[in-house]
């Protein structure tokens, strides 16, 4: 794949993740696509009924996730037929050469998207070609994705950028500056559980991701093989390195579920999900916006379907485009009527979950969600600030249909994420609330695996803080991953471990941790006393001493607990004494220190 061409310094953002400053606008010249459906799927050249064709369709890890859940193939999961594409490109060829090219297909639509050579056909060249296209056998339609211009979009649908920001005060370790978003889904609770998302497999679909094969942020997953390139849509679908040096966003948007450092002073920061793998899919161009972008989104979450993926996050939305005929009309936010709306619900039936952000249109003329958040398959993820209260720029719903939208909400006022440069910033948009949900609900499935997707988004919205309430700003609100852990079947941290600790969580109240263990536990162990120690969620020793072994059936320890910041924390208790590096623990529990 050849370089493509060197970015302008400062392009048009068409992003629903930031607030911020409005940039200039470098010309663009867009290409001139077509969307071609086609009539059926004969002669793709796979046999449903054959026992083969599975393994013809998907990747076995796709087909472990349809296994798991119940689903089966269906004709969504055939290939276009080769012989169509073929008469296609075929119609477009002229005595100078061929006039299309093919970009995309998609075997959830059964068709494909082309690209017309504006330099080789004027307009009549243009209107004989799609019509010779549009006599083909087995073409169902064929209508246009983008609109043809030499000019740069106009300024009334440019899109708003974060800007940069100081670092604020950084919260209990090990999370630093992500505690307050952390904490506000209480998925530092699963995390203590030991569930950090390992086994789960995100795609990330976004517009590029600038550095993330450099930055220190990243270092953590990418030495474990758990960063890989689902290809650049853009360009093709091609699995190019040059998506990491694409745009900003989608390195921002990644960070906040995977991102990690543990450097010295306040630069600490661990994502909602450390542990996942991550596939990264750039969909988005932000040198321009026209509809093919929706068909960039749809190759991808195809190709995110047959690798396996579990999770699609998407921070993009669309609405205005850059071509007012190709404009989205907020009466049909229906769930039905847009491509990518469309896709995101084929999506959700293929096993996987689907977070997309809600959009920063609340303080806009539009001020709705932007598709494909209308989908009903979609869980559209509002933004709120740190303390829970609706953030103003926030899109709004309902649906056009009247269902509830957005869906859930997470931070996305004062949110913190790691910048390209590897520096700790805040920011605002709906793009953080949406990964850093995202990453939260990959936790909690990475502790009930066996779960299937529906069951997962129905846990999340009955924790909601306004289930029972919902309306258009937060939709049914802010989840509780630590109930949504209990809902799906899962064990207190105290019921979980061979030690009885209480209170648990501990409160400012509380005089201290009292443990409760039974004395027949440790008699294999030697030694005359007995050791303690107390270590954060990633193992980092807190606090150590001793006590004198009792022979007692029942001993209770007192801990102090002044000394703990707020988050999850594990005891162990060895039966030798502190200065035999060679003990192995004989008990431990796991504690909640809540916020003072």
């Amino acid at each position: 794949m050849t370089h493509p061409p060197f970015p302008c310094l400062i392009r048009k953002a068409v992003l629903t993740a930031f607030i911020g400053f409005m940039g200039a606008v470098c010309a663009q010249v867009a290409p001139l696509h077509h969307w071609v459906g086609f009539s059926d799927k004969v002669g793709c050249g796979v046999d449903l009924n054959s026992p083969s064709a599975g393994a013809l369709l998907l990747s076995p890890r796709a087909l472990e996730r349809r296994e798991r859940q119940g689903i089966g193939l269906d004709s969504l999961d055939l290939p276009v037929p080769p012989h169509r594409i073929a008469e296609v490109l075929a119609a477009g060829a002229t005595e100078q050469g061929p006039s299309l090219a093919l970009l995309h297909r998609s075997k959830w639509f059964n068709g494909i998207v082309i690209q017309l050579d504006t330099a080789l056909l004027d307009s009549a060249g243009i209107a004989d070609v799609l019509d010779n296209i549009a006599q083909l056998d087995g073409v169902s339609e064929v209508k246009r994705a983008t609109w043809y211009r030499d000019v740069g979009p106009p300024a009334a649908v440019r899109k708003n950028r974060v800007g940069h920001a100081a670092l604020f005060e950084s919260g209990p370790a090990p999370y630093g500056d992500a505690w307050l978003q952390v904490r506000q889904l209480k998925v530092d609770l699963i995390h203590g559980l030991g569930h950090r998302g390992a086994g789960m497999m995100v795609g990330v679909l976004d517009s590029g991701f600038d550095r993330v094969d450099t930055n220190p942020a990243f270092e953590r997953a990418r030495s474990a093989g758990r960063l890989q390139i689902g290809g650049n849509f853009p360009n093709g679908g091609g699995i190019s390195p040059w998506i990491y040096e694409e745009h900003y966003h989608g390195a921002m948007v990644l960070s906040t579920m995977v991102g990690f450092l543990d450097g010295p002073g306040e630069e600490r920061y661990l994502g909602t999900a450390p542990d996942a793998t991550y596939v990264l899919f750039r969909t988005e161009d932000v040198g321009w916006e026209h509809l093919v972008e929706e068909y960039h989104w749809i190759a991808a979450a195809e190709r995110a379907d047959s690798m396996g993926c579990d999770i699609l996050n998407t921070s993009l939305g669309y609405s205005l485009f850059d071509s007012g005929s190709e404009n989205h009309d907020p009466n049909d936010l229906d769930g039905n009527t847009f491509p990518i709306t469309q896709a995101s619900d084929i999506a959700a039936t293929r096993g996987m979950l689907v977070f997309n952000s809600a959009g920063n249109s609340g303080n806009s003329p539009w001020q709705k969600i932007t598709a494909p958040a209308d989908g009903d398959s979609v869980i559209a993820v509002g933004a709120v600030n740190p303390s829970g209260q609706h953030a103003s720029f926030s899109s709004y719903g309902p649906s056009a249909d009247g269902r509830i939208k957005p869906d859930l909400c997470a931070t996305g006022q004062d949110a913190a994420y790691i910048h390209p440069d590897g520096g700790i910033r805040q920011g605002n948009g709906t793009s953080f609330s949406s990964p850093i949900l995202c990453g939260a609900a990959t936790s909690l499935w990475s502790a009930h695996p066996d779960r299937a997707a529906w069951e997962i988004r129905r846990a999340l919205i009955e924790s909601a803080h306004q289930v029972g309430a919902p309306d258009t700003l937060y939709g049914y609100g802010i989840p509780d991953m630590w109930q949504a852990h209990l809902a799906l079947g899962g064990k207190t941290v105290w019921e979980a471990e061979n030690l009885l600790v209480y209170p648990n969580p501990i409160t400012a109240n509380d005089e201290g941790l009292h443990v409760v263990f039974e004395e027949e536990n440790l008699l294999a162990a030697s030694g005359s006393a007995l050791t303690w120690m107390v270590s954060d969620a990633l193992g980092r020793q807190v606090a150590l001493g001793s006590i004198e072994r009792e022979k007692a059936p029942l001993t209770t320890l007192t801990l102090p607990t002044d000394m703990l910041e707020a988050g999850t924390y594990i005891l162990t208790l060895y039966g030798v004494p502190e200065e035999d590096e060679s003990r192995v623990p004989t008990a431990w529990a796991r504690f909640v220190v809540e916020s003072r």
